[in-house]
């Protein structure tokens, strides 16, 4: 019997959205805290080797990515998207508990350090499954306005890396003991099991039901067949990576260290980045609808140039109305690449190796550039004394990216935006 649009949201919309905001919470938890992070579980003396501590930390869960990607993908096309996105969110909690309850550097000495960098490395490997696998399998089962259906997965996982900013800043703000810090990650372990739950309830997508399936292993069969989307994947991948984590984990350090204001205060100014980066995921997710993905991501290119550029000099400025202004066009210009990005991709691959094609390309390009994007312009400005380096980064970035749609032919063009 089938199932109408209202029952679609109900049953798969909704706990896909939640369970996205509960899974980036967890992940995103990390990076808000990267400076305190440094400072306890790294060796006491030197605040630039903590905060380059902090970053590492950080960017531990990118080298896992891709493998959590295919082997969650694996699971997801030969087993059912339910499964891998069932077990992907519920694992991602342990090492969130893990981190809340690590004794410092001072208690424990390197153990400290190497558990937390194993804590982000499984967490990478679950986010590698989730992210993309969620967008499947929401878009395998909602058929209508697919473009804003993309958009509303991407802002999902906004809610959760903005819920857990909020949460970082109430902390830091408002409880005046050591440890507060740690409260949200005993949260993230809760949340976990509760976004578990909802996906057991929810059901397969017919597309994977009625698949063809393959003999092999989904990722040959995608080297052999798909060679041309695979690496519009890895591109897309990496271009997300680069303005993501720009907006994710480097703003904070950026106008705390190079503008003066104070951590907390950071994390508040970088909530209006990421609102404005949540409400035009959908925004342009509904833009591809109507202009095709293909030229919804091109437009996404030429807005990160102007916005990044803006973003930056305004932040540069350093009063309040133009910090918060420049952190609202950063996030327009993340928004308008990442909320039609998921429809693009799926429409790269067929159902049958679906999941880790856009999955495993995506996480490759994200491990590229999002676990370095916010080393690479600490270590230039450091180098070049450019506080607009970050704004060329982005640029150069665009511009590949260009590049890569570019390179795709008419012909396949055409294909993807049927």
């Amino acid at each position: 019997m089938p199932i109408n649009q209202k029952d679609l949201r109900k049953k798969i919309l909704i706990p896909c959205l939640v369970g996205q905001a509960l899974e980036f919470y967890d992940f995103t938890l990390c990076g808000v805290f990267m400076l305190i992070l440094g400072k306890n579980f790294f060796p006491a003396g030197n605040d630039f080797a903590a905060l380059l501590g902090g970053i590492f930390a950080f960017s531990a869960a990118f080298w896992t990515r891709p493998l959590g990607a295919l082997l969650f993908g694996h699971i997801g096309d030969k087993y059912g998207r339910k499964k891998a996105l069932t077990w992907s969110i519920l694992l991602m909690g342990v090492p969130t508990l893990v981190i809340g309850i690590l004794p410092s550097y001072a208690s424990i000495g390197l153990a400290a350090p190497c558990i937390l960098l194993g804590c982000r490395l499984i967490q990478g490997l679950c986010a590698g499954g989730e992210y993309n696998g969620a967008a499947v399998f929401a878009l395998e089962h909602m058929k209508t306005k697919p473009g804003m259906i993309s958009g509303l997965i991407s802002a999902s996982c906004v809610m959760g890396a903005v819920s857990a900013t909020i949460s970082a800043y109430l902390v830091t703000n408002f409880l005046n003991f050591e440890q507060a810090w740690r409260i949200p990650f005993y949260l993230g372990a809760c949340v976990a099991v509760v976004g578990f739950i909802l996906r057991k309830k929810a059901m397969e997508t017919m597309e994977f039901i009625k698949r063809k399936p393959i003999k092999g292993l989904p990722i040959v069969e995608i080297i052999k067949k798909y060679p041309k989307q695979y690496m519009l994947a890895i591109a897309a991948g990496a271009f997300n990576g680069v303005l993501s984590y720009t907006l994710f984990g480097f703003l904070n350090l950026y106008i705390t260290q190079y503008i003066g204001v104070k951590f907390a205060t950071s994390l508040f100014f970088n909530i209006f980045g990421m609102l404005a980066f949540m409400i035009c995921c959908p925004i342009f997710g509904r833009i591809s609808d109507k202009i095709t993905p293909y030229r919804s991501m091109l437009l996404a290119a030429v807005i990160a140039i102007f916005s990044s550029w803006i973003g930056f000099v305004l932040l540069q400025r350093g009063t309040f109305e133009e910090i918060i202004i420049g952190q609202i066009f950063i996030g327009i210009g993340v928004g308008s690449f990442v909320g039609p990005s998921h429809i693009f991709l799926q429409q790269q691959f067929l159902p049958e190796v679906r999941y880790t094609g856009v999955a495993s390309g995506f996480s490759i390009g994200m491990a590229i550039t999002g676990g370095t994007t916010a080393l690479i312009m600490t270590y230039v400005i450091k180098e070049t004394q450019l506080l607009l380096a970050p704004a060329m980064y982005i640029s150069g970035a665009a511009v590949l990216w260009i590049l890569a749609l570019t390179f795709f032919s008419a012909k396949d063009q055409k294909q993807a935006n049927k």
